[in-house]
């Protein structure tokens, strides 16, 4: 089936940016969200975007124009009854979710694909509310989606193999990167990230390194911001709910640093609030290499922190493997569960997080039995958090030295 009207529930940020997407692939998107002012701005939104490009000279007016006029506005389900597919971006929670899903299921045509935004609530349950849960799948851009590469194509339980390929096949189209994802909390790029994000934490407030040394470490071994900076960008308090989250899905290795509820409580929640890990005032954009302020009042916090969980006192000299073995080893976790293939991983961790070098090809550099010969090492200090993967060992048991010696075939899912 080839996707030639689309529609898209949900006109924020995400929602006008998947438009654009769709728009731009000459596909007729209607923009739908429950007010009128909502739709309003996202169109508004979207017709910015097309004045950039026509700024940058990658479109004429003419054909700027033509794009846009691929999209309509609507806070009504009409129209929605021709639609070859539906992308919900709407609040993340599941109740809003099933809502729509319902209205979805009555006002679309038996064909119609019905894909979720959603970044870790599960598609089963989105699909079980709906007569169609073979239709049902999990799309999940990356923010801004008009200029993130990857997408997760996630499958429910009853998501059938065509519905897949659809939702594959039309991210290559919209010039995407799809990765297939099995359905799992967090999926695949929140499910690694957050470790790495969490493990930062504990670092600052046992006293191993400093803001900017965690920073300038993570950048160095190949991110393109430290954790600090990505916790501010991204809301303190959003970091804190899918910590928790993921928490009460993993258990303990993934249990949330003291900070970040601290942080959290004092309101401390990055840039949409002035203050952070760093400072953020109003009007004020720091020069390329500058060093960012520091929230003075973090001193306090981290030492509040400490007392709920003391510092274990003989940690190793820190370095950026600290917080990377734990993202490293939550990708090894995915494996073994069969939520990704590994090459997958890689690719979803280049063109999710800008990862520029593979997170699980790191043990091309050091060896599988490095890895978890520093795994063990930091959970005897650290506890559950740093527990390796039993996949991990097998790989060692086995004389592996990297996945490419296993000769595995690449998934043609990108």
């Amino acid at each position: 089936m080839k996707v030639q009207k689309a529609a898209v529930v949900g006109a924020g940020t995400m929602g006008a940016g998947i438009a654009q997407v769709l728009s731009a692939a000459g596909i007729e998107v209607i923009l739908k969200d429950v007010q009128e002012d909502f739709v309003d701005r996202g169109l508004a939104n979207i017709k910015r975007m097309y004045d950039s490009r026509v700024k940058k000279g990658t479109l004429t007016q003419s054909e700027a124009d033509a794009l846009f006029a691929n999209v309509k506005g609507s806070t009504q389900y009409t129209g929605f009854g021709d639609v070859d597919l539906v992308i919900e971006a709407a609040l993340e929670t599941i109740e809003v979710k099933r809502q729509i899903f319902q209205e979805l299921d009555k006002h679309c045509p038996p064909h119609a694909i019905l894909a979720s935004n959603t970044s870790a609530l599960s598609i089963s349950e989105i699909g079980a509310c709906t007569k169609r849960p073979d239709k049902v799948i999990g799309m999940h851009f990356f923010n801004p989606a008009q200029f993130m590469k990857l997408v997760e194509v996630i499958p429910g339980l009853k998501t059938s193999k065509q519905s897949t390929e659809l939702a594959l096949s039309l991210c290559r189209e919209l010039n995407k990167v799809p990765v297939k994802v099995e359905e799992c909390p967090g999926f695949l790029v929140n499910r690694l990230l957050f470790p790495y994000l969490n493990e930062a934490l504990y670092v600052l407030q046992e006293g191993e390194a400093s803001i900017h040394e965690i920073d300038r470490a993570a950048v160095e071994f190949g991110l393109p911001m430290g954790p600090f900076t990505l916790f501010d960008m991204t809301g303190i308090d959003v970091c804190a709910h899918v910590t928790q989250f993921l928490y009460q899905e993993y258990g303990p290795r993934f249990e949330p640093a003291p900070l970040l509820a601290l942080m959290v409580e004092k309101k401390f929640l990055g840039q949409k609030s002035g203050a952070g890990f760093y400072m953020h005032p109003a009007g004020a954009v720091a020069k390329k290499d500058e060093e960012k302020q520091l929230n003075p009042e973090l001193a306090a916090l981290i030492k509040q922190a400490n007392a709920l969980r003391p510092a274990v006192g003989n940690a190793k000299n820190f370095d950026a493997h600290r917080v990377i073995m734990p993202m490293f080893n939550e990708a090894l976790y995915a494996i073994q569960e069969k939520v990704a293939e590994p090459l997958d991983v890689d690719v979803a961790m280049q063109y999710g997080c800008g990862l520029n070098r593979g997170l699980v090809s790191l043990a091309e550099d050091k060896g599988f039995e490095w890895c978890l010969n520093e795994l063990d090492e930091q959970q005897a200090i650290h506890g559950e958090r740093f527990r390796a993967a039993w996949i991990l060992r097998k790989l060692v048991r086995g004389s592996i030295s990297n996945f490419k010696t296993l000769n595995l075939e690449p998934v043609a899912t990108h």
